[in-house]
């Protein structure tokens, strides 16, 4: 059970409280006590894949900042560049975020410290957008599509907090342009 929950949910507290799990049948289910609703089917999922990278990595306290992707798209104002033919470009990411129970001075870190940024930047904007995330992010972008305005450019993950690291387990899809 996820530690000192009760002061984030009005619904349940303590041990009673309902969570998101994901189940061998590939659902994800939201378990209240003894009961399990499903919520979200992913057991026709497939996306298809030209490579992969699996990634894991520490993030540093205080501001530990990696870039998790670049695909190298960076536009010059106001063009944007073509995708190359027979080329890979990161088109999906899967992250998980673990975070440790206590922080530097031995003090139980309570879950509404855990945290980390996700910058993503668009091929167009140039600009990034943070994404507070907990502990999970998926994106999936059209995996045969030859608009680079369909993919993100870059991702970087950084850690605000100042007395822990967090650890990152993630799988990057890569989809090739055809020729």
């Amino acid at each position: 059970m996820i530690p000192t929950i009760e002061n984030l949910c009005s619904q349940g507290t303590g041990d009673d409280q309902p969570i998101l799990q994901l189940f061998d049948d590939k659902t994800f289910k939201i378990v209240d006590g003894a009961k399990a609703t499903d919520v979200f089917d992913l057991g026709d999922f497939a996306f298809p894949t030209d490579g992969f990278s699996c990634i894991s990595l520490d993030v540093n306290l205080a501001g530990g900042e990696l870039t998790l992707f670049d695909n190298g798209l960076a536009p010059i104002v106001p063009v944007v560049p073509d995708l190359d033919a027979d080329t890979n470009y990161a088109r999906g990411i899967m992250l998980k975020v673990s975070y440790p129970t206590e922080d530097i001075n031995d003090d139980t870190i309570e879950l509404s410290d855990k945290n980390v940024i996700l910058s993503i930047e668009t091929v167009e904007s140039t600009v990034f957008v943070d994404v507070p995330v907990y502990n999970l992010y998926i994106h999936f972008a059209n995996p045969r599509s030859i608009d680079p305005l369909d993919l993100i450019n870059r991702i970087k993950i950084t850690n605000p907090n100042t007395l822990f690291k967090v650890d990152v387990t993630g799988l990057i899809i890569y989809g090739k342009t055809p020729e």
